[in-house]
């Protein structure tokens, strides 16, 4: 039996990752706490060589943080 769209999204967190990467979206919420921990304190002029390029735009990061920030409320 075919899984449906939902079953195929929640089946893991990196399905989950890659449909929450695919939304169109401008400015998610995985962009406002990477952000908040990583860019608030950052000097850097230039993002290109961001030492935390890994976080950015990666919803499955996201998805791995504790939900008591609020953020997902």
């Amino acid at each position: 039996m075919s899984k449906t769209n939902f079953e195929a999204i929640t089946e893991g967190v990196q399905g989950l990752g890659r449909f929450l990467r695919s939304l169109p979206i401008i400015e998610a919420p995985w962009d406002t706490e990477f952000q908040k921990r990583y860019c608030s304190g950052c000097a850097a002029e230039n993002c290109d060589a961001c030492p935390n390029e890994r976080f950015r735009n990666n919803p499955e990061w996201w998805l791995s943080l504790e939900a008591d920030s609020g953020v997902a409320s």
